[in-house]
């Protein structure tokens, strides 16, 4: 993605589904840029799988207009709805949705040989395809013969053989071990790229949307609560929600008090006061301090803004170690950057770094901005 906005791929606008009396969706407006990895987050019922259901045509919203590649293919005012398999979209379900009483190769070239593609086109969509997902010489197994992750992959090597310009997926790695999940991460995000494909992903993962998506969009209750990059998602999170969300482990929300003199700031945290690099746009008083475990250092002594401290339990997970400590009035989570089983001290003192510190209204929970933006 360069630095120039792509045109739209896919537009949703004043999308709302509702299910007799119980509304799915309130009214949803959203645009995947052209070649873009767009992952749709969220926990469960917030709405995801429904969105990109719509996309697809498999569920026909209430109210609102879909347009796919400049083509609208569906609206309420005018009652018009493009069937799902004149979409021209790829999908991919969590389930691989593979014939079982077809071999591979015809799991893969089903499509192709019904929309009447010439022999010789279809063989060698199949072998580019099969080579891509490294499934040479399976062409003539079963799914039945094949493991969880083969499968998946006879799931990819179909969708990259119809070569759609849209790729939607329905949280296709949930049923993979974690191995698998990590190696099919990086292998999905290549292929998207390979193909210049408009993808739209669902999970409940963070992890997968952090490291496989250039926008996403987080979403709850049916609303989206923040789109934007994962740098943007993760560093600049537009509430508590998303803060709280993000993360692993989990973002430190602490209360304290806010307090402001002329151009300078701090907050108050038990009794400590910490100088903040920003003036917040907010009236002095209660706010939610939020620092992610990365921004706390472990201090052995006391220094200028540190929290005394004690050690609660270290969890040592390779190249790092979480550390859950307690503090006077609530419970703080560090990441050392290290293996770590044991400290010289149970007694330390912790350091925020300043500027990683985040603000929130304790009331509405939305992130709290500086004076100068």
């Amino acid at each position: 993605m360069n630095g120039m906005r792509a045109e739209p791929e896919i537009v949703l606008k004043g999308i709302r589904k509702s299910y007799g009396s119980q509304v799915a969706i309130p009214g949803l407006d959203l645009e995947c840029a052209r070649g873009s990895f767009v992952t749709l987050l969220g926990p469960s019922g917030c709405g995801k799988t429904t969105t990109l259901r719509i996309i697809a045509g498999l569920e026909q919203p209430t109210q609102g207009e879909v347009v796919l590649a400049g083509r609208t293919v569906y609206a309420s005012g005018s009652n018009l709805f493009v069937p799902p398999e004149k979409r021209g979209l790829g999908f991919i379900f969590q389930n691989y949705a593979l014939w079982p009483n077809m071999k591979v190769d015809r799991n893969v070239t089903l499509a192709l040989t019904e929309a009447g593609l010439a022999r010789d086109v279809v063989d060698g969509r199949l072998r580019e395809a099969l080579g891509k997902v490294q499934l040479e010489g399976y062409a003539e197994r079963y799914p039945s013969e094949l493991s969880g992750g083969q499968q998946q992959r006879v799931a990819v090597a179909r969708l990259l053989a119809a070569r759609n310009s849209i790729l939607l997926m329905d949280e296709p790695l949930s049923n993979l071990d974690a191995v698998l999940r990590t190696e099919m991460r990086g292998q999905l995000k290549r292929l998207s790229r390979e193909l210049g494909a408009t993808t739209v992903y669902v999970t409940h993962d963070q992890v997968e949307a952090l490291t496989m998506s250039d926008q996403i969009v987080v979403m709850r209750g049916g609303v989206i609560e923040q789109q934007g990059t994962p740098y943007e998602i993760y560093h600049h999170p537009a509430n508590r929600f998303v803060a709280e969300f993000i993360g692993d482990p989990r973002i430190n929300i602490l209360p304290a008090t806010l307090r402001r003199d002329g151009t300078s700031a701090a907050v108050e945290l038990e009794d400590t006061t910490i100088p903040l690099p920003f003036v917040p746009a907010h009236a002095p008083g209660p706010v939610l301090l939020a620092i992610r475990p990365e921004a706390v250092a472990l201090l052995d002594g006391l220094s200028p803004g540190a929290i005394p401290a004690s050690l609660d339990v270290l969890q040592p997970t390779g190249a790092q170690t979480i550390a859950s400590l307690n503090t006077k009035g609530a419970r703080v989570t560090a990441l050392i950057a290290r293996f770590v089983q044991t400290l010289a001290h149970e007694k330390v003192w912790l350091a925020f770094d300043p500027a990683r510190i985040a603000l929130f209204d304790p009331q509405t929970g939305m992130r709290i901005a500086s004076t100068s933006t």
